[in-house]
């Protein structure tokens, strides 16, 4: 069992290819080279035995294990990319929901969305559900805290039930200097973890918190990748998003494969100075079954004056008339 859980944030805008995701429940892992920090996912080259020496001497107070582990992974990490190495796939997300920045650059200037996904805490690790049939977790060994707090080698893939694969969401470390192939760096609760280039980014970007997952792309059988079916716990709208692009993304969560309840916010701007609040906002099922009617859908002030409750629901949610339906 779990021993926490928390929730991770993808911010997106509402178009097409997010609405074709969530109703198919699928992310799509991308290529560094689609990131838009060009510095992001490099490193310099450096003395790989000072760093196998000076990660062995950190190391150290966790025990033999990890010291051996470490050595052992910068030793095949340092084979693989002198053999030209290997195409990973990145899933970024974020641990906040409140960045007046992220909700402006990723989420089409707040008419957007966040997707909420839920990831379960265990052994320090957070995990995020997938699909098995999406991603295989073949040959993906990890470490995990042994009873005498040092580290325990686990030879076999990450947590696997079922269908299911857990695939881990890691924390970016921001430096203002630019990683080796590999780095070493202290968490919250003082254990020395080693980290490859892909999760080390430029100071200026620590507003995001990001955490990313890592994959092999030979382990992807499909991208867009599949999510489990509990993944996905809601949705958070942005302060400007609108009415129709609300119902579009209920109607496409709706249509999609889940085995929980969704629940839905909205994003309010703080009446007392610049910030951003997260407030529970249910989406009145009178006023998603109306949408549905084409006639009612085609003008919005129609079925504004059609839902009595819900339309003062609507309006508190929105905060603003139609300006595009010439019936207002």
């Amino acid at each position: 069992m779990p021993d926490v859980t928390h929730e991770l944030f993808k911010y997106r805008g509402v178009n097409a290819y997010t609405l074709d995701c969530l109703s198919a429940g699928t992310v799509y892992f991308a290529s560094p080279a689609e990131f838009n920090d060009p510095f992001d996912a490099r490193f310099v080259e450096r003395e790989l035995d000072a760093e196998h020496q000076h990660f062995q001497r950190e190391s150290a107070t966790l025990g033999p294990d990890a010291a051996m582990l470490g050595t052992a992974a910068m030793n095949v990490f340092e084979r693989e990319q002198r053999a030209g190495g290997v195409q990973r796939r990145i899933y970024s997300v974020s641990e906040t929901v409140d960045s007046i920045l992220m909700w402006s650059h990723y989420a089409d200037s707040h008419r957007g969305i966040c997707i909420v996904l839920e990831a379960q805490e265990e052994n320090n690790f957070w995990w995020v559900p997938f699909a098995g049939s999406s991603a295989r977790a073949t040959g993906m060994a990890h470490v995990k805290p042994a009873a005498d707090g040092g580290l325990e080698v686990v030879e076999s893939e990450p947590s696997l039930t079922g269908h299911v694969v857990m695939l881990p969401a890691r924390q970016v470390v921001y430096s203002d200097q630019p990683p080796g192939l590999f780095m070493t760096n202290r968490s919250l609760d003082g254990r020395q973890r080693l980290i490859t280039f892909e999760l080390v980014k430029h100071t200026s970007w620590e507003y995001e918190r990001e955490r990313r997952i890592v994959v092999r792309e030979s382990l992807l059988a499909d991208n867009p990748v599949r999510l489990a079916s509990e993944a996905v716990i809601g949705v958070v709208f942005g302060i400007k998003t609108s009415k129709p692009d609300v119902l579009r993304v209920r109607v496409a969560l709706d249509a999609s494969p889940r085995s929980r309840p969704i629940a839905y916010w909205r994003m309010i701007d703080r009446p007392d100075g610049f910030g951003l609040d997260r407030r529970k906002f249910p989406i009145s099922m009178r006023l998603f079954n109306l949408y549905r009617d084409p006639d009612i859908r085609s003008c919005p002030s129609r079925f504004r004056s059609t839902l009595g409750l819900a339309t003062r629901q609507w309006d508190h949610f929105v905060g603003r008339k139609c300006r595009r339906c010439p019936h207002v």
